[in-house]
C-alpha cells in the first residue's frame, strides 16, 4: 500500500511539474496583434537634465526592435507609433565602506512608453512606466560604461513591453 501511495504521490507531482513548466514558455513574439508589422519611433523627449539621454535611449531602442524582427522601424505609413519620455535618471550611493565611503552607486532611469495602434486607432500602451536600475562599482566601471548597461536594459524593457503589449 505505501509503495502505492509514493507511486501515486510521484506521479502528481510529476504531473503538477510538467503544467506548470508548460505554461511558462515565453516568446518574443508575445501579444502584438498580428496586423502590425511597422512602426514609427517618435524622437524621444526628456524632462531630466542628463544631456543627450533620451537620443542614446532612442537609438538603442530602435536596435532593439529591429533585431527582434517582428517590426520594421519606418517612417512613413506606420501601422503603430512609438513615443516616449524619460522622466527620471538618478544617480545614489548605495553603499558605503567601514570608513563610510561610497563604494557602489545606484543608477535609475525612468520613462513613460506609449505604444498606439494607429490602424485600429487605439492605445496599446499607455503611459506605461518602465523603471530599471543597476549597481555598480566606480572603481571597477566608468560612469559611462554603467549608464550605456543601463540604457540598453531600458530599451530591450521598453522593445519587450512592445511586443508583448503588456
Amino acid at each position: 500500500m505505501a509503495g502505492s501511495v509514493t507511486r501515486g504521490a510521484l506521479s502528481l507531482t510529476a504531473a503538477a511539474i510538467l503544467a506548470a513548466s508548460a505554461g511558462c514558455a515565453y516568446s518574443f513574439t508575445g501579444n502584438l496583434p498580428g496586423h502590425l508589422s511597422t512602426v514609427r519611433v517618435a524622437q524621444f523627449r526628456s524632462s531630466v537634465q542628463e544631456y543627450g539621454l533620451e537620443q542614446e535611449l532612442n537609438s538603442l531602442f530602435v536596435s532593439e526592435l529591429i533585431s527582434g524582427g517582428r517590426l520594421s522601424v519606418v517612417t512613413e505609413s506606420p501601422d503603430a507609433l512609438v513615443e516616449c519620455q524619460v522622466t527620471g535618471f538618478f544617480r545614489t550611493p548605495y553603499s558605503f565602506s567601514a570608513s563610510e565611503e561610497i563604494e557602489e552607486y545606484k543608477l535609475e532611469m525612468r520613462v513613460s512608453l506609449e505604444f498606439t495602434d494607429l490602424v485600429m486607432d487605439r492605445s496599446i500602451l499607455d503611459d506605461e512606466p518602465v523603471d530599471e536600475w543597476i549597481v555598480y562599482d566606480p572603481d571597477l566601471e566608468e560612469y559611462s560604461t554603467a549608464k550605456q548597461r543601463l540604457l540598453g536594459i531600458v530599451a530591450e524593457e521598453m522593445a519587450r513591453r512592445c511586443i508583448s503589449g503588456w
